[in-house]
């Protein structure tokens, strides 16, 4: 679960960024991660509602030798622009 966390922390501070609300997500785990590990996260906008202002990502995490250890998505409701 320590990989999944870095899916928040991207949602939280890069993409969509601060502000971000966590609606859900969806995992699957497809090998070990062992310790000394260096894990990579990606987060990739699949669809967005800017009528719901709902955002669907895909997640995944690669460890060093490029293999895929965590795929999913996740459901997010981005920071609204301020309202002129």
């Amino acid at each position: 679960m320590l990989v999944a966390g870095f899916i928040s922390t991207i949602l939280g501070t890069t993409l969509p960024g601060p502000g971000t609300i966590y609606l859900h997500q969806g995992l699957g785990f497809s090998t070990p991660v062992r310790f000394g590990d260096t894990i990579t996260a990606r987060v990739e906008v699949k669809e967005l509602d800017n009528e719901t202002n709902r955002v669907t990502v895909e997640t995944i995490c690669f460890n060093q030798d490029g293999v895929q250890v965590l795929g999913g998505w996740a459901g997010v409701s981005p920071p609204q622009a301020p309202r002129k």
